[in-house]
């Protein structure tokens, strides 16, 4: 027959051992809970692609700047190719919204900025507009598209006297001014242009055509360019790595500091709709770039070898329409290089 001492000794002996038990079992939780900790900040579960536009569409290039064969070689700063994300999100361009006012919206847009009211229709969807020779300054004419609300200015800035002998011609920071000035004149600029990103090239002018130049001094036009915000940390890159699709064209004047000479506004915003892809390796991307399957952007040397410096990530829109904006997987090196390859892996590109 049990005793009461007996039965007091096997008690404490359960709460002991149960007390074990439960210090054992809430460190393992524990340990469980650091582990978790320690692997989703190190080694986070990544999900899956979702891959929501099915297959799409090849990103459109244009012809490369380079004709020569080039060779390539890896001169990062740390001698290898980069790790890069394996997806990234593809967005969808908001699609336009036709305005069957936009003829007149834009004329009352317009006529602030030195041009006549009354317009020349060229075809059904683009119209045009002369300036007004009242506002001075070379002869300009200006077309908008009604499909998709982009427009140019254009004048024969190449073979005027004003612009080619003016000694005129503004600072790069006055050239930016002039064009954020017409383009807000115009209510034309995006919600989502970054000013800090605003960039000025420099160019002569030598036969009829732009020549980069490399100071004020030797210039005739001042290009500045309107870029995009970045996107999920990422660059919007275009055509040409240092310049963008809304441009304007500063020149020098006998009349004035400085005068608009040419613009080229193109404009494809970007929704939120948005779903993620996977992408090719920079290993697979560097072969297709020596393979001769990327699209050069830019290349001022003349050496057929190439070292490369930098690679990352960004994001791509053409001055063709698209359905999506995408990102490409961007080469940088010597003497101004530049090339783009497509991100997204080929299984999920229509081809």
């Amino acid at each position: 027959m049990l005793t009461l001492s007996q039965a007091s000794r096997e008690t404490k002996q359960i709460l002991k051992w149960g007390g074990i038990f439960l210090a054992g079992l809430m460190t393992l939780l524990f340990l469980l809970r650091i582990a978790t900790i320690i692997k989703n900040t190190y080694f986070p579960t990544i999900p899956k692609p979702t891959v929501a536009f099915g297959k799409l569409q090849p990103q459109n290039f244009p012809a490369n700047n380079v004709s020569q064969n080039l060779t390539y070689s890896v001169n990062t700063l740390t001698g290898s190719l980069p790790n890069l994300n394996n997806q990234l999100k593809v967005y969808r361009i908001k699609p336009f919204q036709p305005d069957l006012l936009a003829v007149n919206k834009f004329q009352n847009r317009i006529t602030s900025v030195g041009f006549e009211r009354g317009y020349t229709a060229v075809s059904d969807k683009i119209f045009e507009w002369k300036s007004n020779q009242n506002y001075g300054g070379i002869e300009k004419r200006i077309r908008f598209n009604t499909i998709n609300n982009n427009f140019t200015i254009t004048s024969l800035y190449t073979t005027d006297d004003d612009v080619l002998k003016s000694k005129k011609i503004p600072t790069e920071s006055e050239a930016a001014d002039i064009a954020n000035d017409l383009l807000n004149n115009m209510q034309a600029i995006p919600e989502d242009i970054d000013l800090e990103k605003t960039k000025t090239n420099l160019f002569s002018i030598q036969n009829g055509s732009l020549i980069t130049s490399t100071s004020l001094s030797n210039s005739q036009i001042v290009e500045v360019n309107f870029f995009q915000k970045d996107l999920d940390n990422l660059p919007i890159f275009y055509e040409k790595p240092n310049s963008s699709n809304i441009s304007v064209l500063i020149a020098g004047s006998g009349h004035q500091q400085g005068q608009v000479v040419g613009v080229n506004f193109i404009h494809q915003p970007v929704s939120e709709e948005s779903s993620t892809y996977p992408l090719k390796s920079v290993s697979t991307a560097y072969d297709e770039l020596k393979n001769g399957q990327a699209y050069v952007a830019s290349y001022f040397g003349t050496l057929a070898n190439i070292s490369i410096t930098n690679v990352f990530l960004a994001y791509y829109i053409s001055s063709q329409t698209q359905d999506f904006l995408m990102p490409v997987i961007v080469f940088e090196g010597n003497e101004g290089f530049f090339a783009y390859v497509p991100a997204i892996r080929d299984e999920w590109i229509n081809k």
